[in-house]
């Protein structure tokens, strides 16, 4: 009965032995310690270097930031992933450029706005020209909708089918008992409100506007 417990025990003392040499944290180990942060700080000088010149895609940056991280996975003895035997993914990429113009005409006028220096404008759609033409404006304030704060700066305001003009951020409303100070109760005072960001105007403005039709 003791040789069996014996035997029982050092089976055990086994099976943990190989378990423990098993544990991914000590498999991981020595890929672990080769990461340090001068090692990692080297790497980035180098692909941040003017020589890379930013790394936009289908420039000469990207071919050589491709063939710097390519030949680093084969230092390390890392294998291709790809059927190809590459260590990148074909990935079809479209390109935009922009030549956008923009104009104002009121009572008859027409003043035209300067690109970058007056407003920017850009679109994602992939065709060779989009017009809107003979869109009325309408200024919406910060084109905020919050009835917690009692705010909404589209009452009684026609948009639809209109172009919308804004403000960006939240209002600043001044403290009443120190107009020095924006009211915390208002727009939670200097903090950046959901209200404030253009994820938020553009969202809520296409449900007050149907879409403007376009010409393409």
């Amino acid at each position: 009965m003791k040789t069996a417990r014996c035997f029982a025990a050092i089976l055990i003392v086994t099976a943990m032995s190989i378990f423990a040499a098993d544990k991914p944290e000590e498999k991981l180990k020595p890929a672990l310690d080769a990461i340090t942060p001068d090692g990692l700080l080297a790497h980035i000088k180098i692909l941040a270097s003017d020589e890379f010149e930013g790394r936009a895609p289908g420039t000469k940056g990207e071919e050589l930031s491709i063939k710097y991280i390519s030949d680093q996975f084969k230092a390390i003895g890392l294998k291709p992933g790809n059927p190809d035997g590459s260590y990148t993914q074909e990935v079809p990429l479209t390109g935009i450029k922009s030549d956008p113009k923009m104009s104002f005409t009121i009572g008859g006028n027409t003043a035209e706005l300067k690109y970058l220096d007056d407003y920017v404008a850009s679109s994602a759609r992939l065709q060779n020209e989009i017009k809107i033409d003979n869109s009325d404006v309408v200024f919406v304030g910060y084109g905020i909708v919050a009835p917690e704060y009692g705010w909404d700066d589209y009452k009684d305001v026609d948009v639809r089918g209109k172009t919308i003009l804004m403000l960006i951020n939240d209002p600043p409303i001044p403290d009443p008992k120190d107009p020095s100070k924006l009211d915390e109760k208002m727009f939670k005072g200097k903090a950046m409100t959901y209200y404030g960001r253009w994820t938020y105007k553009y969202e809520f403005t296409k449900r007050k506007r149907p879409p403007i039709r376009t010409q393409s």
